[in-house]
């Protein structure tokens, strides 16, 4: 269904180039299998519960941004975002925040795209909550910056602390973005969007705003920069959450030791969570494979983890993250009476009404 998608070649693409470098960068064949074999994964386990109080997190957070669209929720929330991360992890493209938004809409009194809006301000708020602990890391010292950068900060006036600031800049820099959108009026951003597409056809044009103006119906449940701390409030538990769940894996493959204190330790993990999951925007298949591993990977190789550790660490989380909500989708969905093709086919006819309509 989506092979002919330019989007599904690209994001395959994405992935087989990620993943390639990662194996030349830090997969060693000889090694690697002993490391994996030597890692404790009795904490595995456990660390799913830190992932799945994050998944609540993400629940509570989007009934906060529903709330201006169905009020109470009929039914529950949680099972649909299980459900979307699902999707998220069997469909390339990100497919699976428009299953999402199309299963709350068969549950719940929303429109699909309205639902799609509220996931946009979801996203936006994901990056500036990854970007506040990447900035946090370096503050705490992220191992020193110094052994992550070698000399560059000794040769910068201020040294560490002027780049752990400097960390601070894109948070600072998406947040005001968010926050300009977020208090503007919807008549503003489409017109703002209509003169940056000025070299758009105008059929492609009109059909692209009437799309920007249904989305904005979800966006503007965050019309004030008081509006936007709050949900960036619901986020920072979301990703300390997640973060948890890292943190105790990292245990399991022995990284604590590496480290000369427990909080250049969690600092580290900030920095892990932050990379591997801000990758989650480059192209790639479903489940964000190659540009996780190896960004995560990668910084832990800054930070003075081994190759073939921080390979195998990046691997076993990312294995920790695709498969418990992917089963537990799948069942809950099959418990409710739907499957997977159903919403996709039922999503993909909601999207094409839904264009067909703003050319009207």
């Amino acid at each position: 269904m989506y092979f002919g998608n330019k989007g599904f070649w690209i994001g395959a693409f994405g992935s087989a180039s990620f993943l390639a470098v990662f194996v030349v960068f830090f997969v060693d064949f000889d090694t690697i299998g002993e490391v994996l074999s030597d890692a404790n994964y009795a904490y595995v386990a456990p660390s799913l519960v830190f992932y799945f109080v994050a998944v609540w997190f993400r629940s509570a957070r989007w009934k906060f941004l529903l709330r201006p669209l169905i009020g109470k929720p009929q039914k529950s929330i949680y099972s649909v975002v299980v459900v979307g991360y699902m999707a998220n992890n069997l469909i390339p493209v990100r497919i699976g925040e428009i299953v999402r938004s199309y299963y709350l809409s068969l549950r719940e009194s929303c429109s699909a795209p309205a639902a799609f809006g509220t996931v946009v301000v979801e996203r936006a708020t994901d990056v500036l909550a990854l970007l506040f602990f990447l900035a946090a890391a370096g503050l705490m010292g992220t191992v020193g910056v110094e052994r992550a950068v070698g000399d560059i900060s000794s040769q910068v006036t201020g040294g560490a602390l002027v780049l752990a600031l400097i960390a601070l800049l894109p948070f600072v820099g998406v947040f005001s973005v968010v926050v300009v959108i977020s208090s503007a009026s919807s008549d503003t951003v489409l017109g703002w969007l209509e003169r940056l597409m000025f070299m758009i056809g105008k059929g492609i044009r009109t059909r692209l705003l009437g799309v920007a103006e249904r989305l904005l119906e979800g966006l503007t449940v965050v019309s004030s920069p008081m509006d936007l701390a709050k949900v960036f409030a619901w986020s920072l538990p979301v990703w300390a959450a997640e973060a948890a769940m890292y943190y105790l894996i990292a245990i399991g493959f022995d990284l604590r030791p590496i480290f000369d204190s427990e909080v250049e330790f969690i600092a580290a993990i900030l920095v892990f969570t932050s990379a591997a999951n801000l990758a989650g925007v480059l192209p790639s298949t479903a489940g964000s494979w190659g540009p996780f591993d190896f960004f995560g990977a990668a910084a832990l190789v800054a930070l003075g983890v081994g190759q073939d550790v921080a390979a195998a660490y990046a691997l076993t989380v990312h294995v920790a993250l695709w498969l418990p909500p992917t089963v537990v989708g799948a069942v809950l969905l099959i418990l409710d009476g739907n499957s997977l093709s159903g919403l996709l086919k039922g999503a993909q006819e909601s999207d094409s009404i839904a264009g067909d309509s703003s050319q009207a």
